[in-house]
Order: structure tokens, then sequence, then C-alpha cells
């Protein structure tokens, strides 16, 4: 637990302002007022947030606390390391009465304490695209890496695979044709986050099989009543043959059987393939940008 104490006059008053950092999984009580904090806010909050960790008990990562000296939280950030390999995805949220105090600025500096305590190795912060938000964080040395565009569609009440596909949970005896899919895909990097979601009991990867053949995956985790596809792979030899459309449609009837309130995927912005997600149903409701510092 590391403290920060911080004192400013608003209104005429000097205010004391304290931080504290706390490790995953949280207490009740400090993750139902990081809950009412954000309260009204855009979903995309609570996601950059990374609500879904803060109690779970393997999670890997903190939350950064602002408090008024009477105890009421008015501002937080939250870090995580997603996959298990020292790289951690942060982000902030500062209560609009106090945003004039600096404490974002605080906050970032409370993330920086931690990251090396912990021994991050790398690390982005990530934050709806805003001009405000992007001007913070170039002023504090951060660069755009890249964007995610993230789209959401609504449950799909029926929707029949064609008779010779199929989408099956993953089995062992297919770990070699995924891998091999997922290389041909992507790049060797996404092997770590492969074995992350296989250990990881709330993620789910599916596998799609034509007569037989491995043609695509995708892993599916629910989160706050939606259904969430990430590692959307199209074997090369098969792309432009509509699986990826159609993964994404059964993705979308599986919520409904779940009954889920909607399906959430992000992008990233030089993909070529994203209209994929337009002609699956889906439309875009932000654009998530990621920043590094200048020097890691």
């Amino acid at each position: 637990m590391g403290s920060y104490d911080k004192k400013k006059k608003e209104g005429g008053m000097e205010m004391e302002l304290s931080l504290s950092i706390a490790s995953f999984p949280l207490d009740a009580e400090t993750a139902g007022e990081m809950e009412r904090l954000i309260d009204g806010e855009p979903e995309q909050c609570r996601t950059l947030l990374q609500n879904e960790l803060w109690q779970k008990p393997f999670a890997k990562g903190f939350a950064v606390l602002a408090y008024t000296d009477s105890g009421e939280l008015v501002a937080c950030a939250a870090a995580a390391d997603l996959v298990g390999l020292h790289h951690y995805e942060w982000s902030a949220f500062v209560s609009p009465d106090y945003r004039r105090l600096g404490l974002a600025t605080a906050l970032a500096d409370g993330v920086q304490h931690s990251l090396v305590q912990r021994g991050a190795e790398s690390e982005l912060a990530a934050f709806t695209e805003h001009s405000a938000s992007d001007s913070w964080l170039e002023g504090l040395g951060y660069h755009c890496t890249f964007q995610e565009l993230q789209f959401e569609a609504q449950p799909l009440s029926t929707y029949q695979l064609a008779e010779t596909v199929e989408i099956i949970p993953y089995e062992e005896q297919y770990s070699r044709e995924l891998v091999d899919l997922l290389r041909a895909a992507f790049d060797e990097s996404v092997l770590p986050v492969l074995e992350h979601n296989l250990e990881d009991t709330e993620r789910h990867v599916y596998l799609m099989r034509q007569e037989g053949q491995l043609v695509a995956t995708a892993t599916l985790s629910n989160e706050d009543q939606a259904l969430w596809v990430t590692a959307l792979a199209v074997s090369p030899d098969t792309q432009r043959s509509g699986y990826g459309q159609a993964f994404l449609k059964w993705a979308r009837h599986l919520a409904h059987q779940k009954k889920l309130a909607r399906v959430l995927v992000e992008v990233e912005t030089e993909n070529v393939a994203w209209p994929v997600y337009e002609k699956a149903g889906f439309t875009k409701i932000s654009t998530i940008s990621y920043w590094q510092p200048a020097v890691q």
C-alpha cells in the first residue's frame, strides 16, 4: 500500500487529497466505491478500467485511488497484467468536479510507481479517443502506438451454420493445427496470448472446422452481460470465403442462447478485414487509443 498527498484550494478552501494503491483482488468495499464513482459513465469506461478483474482471485493488477479528506473516492486508475507477461494496460477516471486539480497526473504517477515495484517490462495506457486525454498523455511523454475500433452487435435469435461447417470447443488434439493457423494469421507474438486463453477458465477457445479442416478460431468470454469475441483468426488459405462473418453471426446467436445483452469486439484500425464485422451486423461504438511512454 502506497500513499501520496496533494493539497489544492477549491473555492477558497484548502482541500487535502490522498492517493493509495491497492492490489487485485480488491476488497468488496473498494470495488463498490469504484463502481459508484463511474456509475452513469459510458460502458467503455468500465471496460478500460478492467472492472471485470477487480475482484478476481487470479488477477494480476492494482488500483490507484484518490480520496478527499472526508474519505470520498473522487478519482481512480487501474492497471492489469492481462496475459501474465509483465505487460500492463491501464486507464484512469477523474470525477468531473475534480478534473482541474491535477489528479489525472497524480494517478499516472501512482501507476508508474506501482509498475516499477511490480517489475513491469512494458505498459500501454488505454483511453477513448478524445482531444483532452490525447493532449494530457502527450504532455506526460506518451505517444499513440495504435488504435482499435470497438464494435457492438445485438444477439441474434436464429442462425444456422452451413451443413459442412461446425464450431466446437478447443480440444488438445487440434493443438498443432491451431498454432499453425494463428502463426499464419498473426505471428509468433500471439502464442503467449493463446496459452493464457487456454489456461483462463473464463475464456473459451472455439474452432471452426469445414469438412474436417480448421478454418477459423476465436476466444469468447462473458463480461457484464456482454459476450466478448477476441483473437478471431481465419486461415489465410480460406480468407474471403465468409468464415469470419459466419463465426461472428454464430457468436451473436450464442449470446442469444446465453441470454446476454450484446456482443463486443475490438479490431485494430490497420486491420483491413474490419469491414467483415459490419457485414456480420456490428456497428462501431468507439475508438480506443493505446499509448506508450517514449522510453520503455
